[in-house]
């Protein structure tokens, strides 16, 4: 026979396994089970924790908004309460004209 030929016989000879091959089997499906398992809770609480910050995300871009569209009225009731102002400016103006061009005219 060739060497390869009785290498591969003697590796492919029955063994008996080692005595304590089932604890060290039982040792690593417990681990494994355990890593499953905490990896679930761990990806589901990750899970949880991304759509809690996408609720808080979201919420905050609302809030901010509603408080852009605030700014945006206050600025504009400023504005209109300054015309109101000019105008009342202007019309007192004009009538005191029209008042003393009446009052020449008399």
């Amino acid at each position: 026979m060739i060497p390869f030929e009785e290498e591969l016989r003697q590796a492919l000879n029955r063994r008996e396994p080692a005595a304590d091959f089932t604890a060290r089997v039982l040792a690593r499906a417990a681990a494994e089970d355990a890593k499953k398992n905490s990896s679930f809770w761990f990806s589901w609480r990750l899970g949880l924790a991304t759509a809690a910050v996408a609720v808080l995300t979201l919420s905050g871009g609302v809030v901010y908004q509603q408080h852009e569209r605030s700014l945006r009225g206050l600025a504009a009731k400023r504005q209109l309460l300054i015309a109101i102002r000019i105008t009342g400016t202007k019309l007192q103006q004009v009538q005191e004209r029209v008042k003393e061009s009446e009052q020449e005219t008399q």
